[in-house]
């Protein structure tokens, strides 16, 4: 799964993006409220941690930007901020939880992980996926089984996956693959049609069907 953090302090910052980055996230990280903006107008994200003063837009500004597109997103905010009328603000502008600076980061995790298993109500809290077939994929290690072993997955095969199994029987359309596995940048068709051919493999011939100039879809 795909977490955008907005730290502007960088020692906290990259201890949160390697601690997360150990349990199976991919995380794009920024200090700058300008650039992250810049960032997500162009691509989407599973949760968002937000602190409240950095550079540029405010946690609050960028909190109220989210919120314009996303109305489910999660969203936690970290601040040194404790004053009750930031926490208040937070809220009413739609965050899901805020965290007093300093926190363990284990608190954290929990936090997120109980934020992410509220997603979607059918996944169950482990978010361990059956895709038959003896397949299995966990949602929040990013992690796919046959028959309780590991099938090892590179970080596109495992966004494109997370994104497959997070739309289950449904399509996923081309602009949707290049926005959430290759944040809207540039890419050529053909590495597409290369991970998923990779992709394909790794699973049983026939879950995953092309559905020509459209995308793909995840068959259970």
């Amino acid at each position: 799964m795909k977490i955008f953090l907005l730290e502007d302090d960088f020692a906290l910052n990259k201890i949160i993006k390697q601690s997360l980055q150990n349990r199976g996230f991919y995380v794009d990280s920024f200090t700058d409220g300008y650039k992250a903006i810049e960032f997500i107008s162009n691509s989407k994200y599973d949760l968002y941690i937000l602190d409240l003063n950095v550079l540029g837009f405010d946690g609050h500004k960028v909190l109220e930007f989210i919120r314009n597109d996303d109305l489910n997103v999660p969203i936690i905010m970290i601040s040194a901020e404790i004053d009750i009328e930031n926490i208040k603000k937070s809220y009413t502008l739609g965050c899901n939880d805020y965290i007093k600076k300093p926190f363990d980061f284990e608190e954290l995790f929990l936090r997120i992980q109980y934020h992410l298993s509220h997603i979607k109500k059918d996944e169950n809290s482990d978010f361990i996926v059956d895709l038959g077939y003896d397949f299995s994929f966990n949602l929040m290690e990013q992690t796919l089984h046959k028959s309780n072993f590991e099938i090892e997955l590179t970080n596109k095969e495992k966004l494109l996956l997370t994104l497959l199994v997070k739309n289950i029987n449904n399509t996923v359309t081309n602009e949707m693959i290049h926005e959430y596995v290759w944040d809207s940048k540039e890419m050529e068709t053909v590495s597409m049609r290369t991970i998923v051919h990779k992709l394909k493999k790794k699973l049983k011939n026939g879950m995953i069907l092309n559905l020509r100039g459209v995308g793909y879809k995840l068959i259970k």
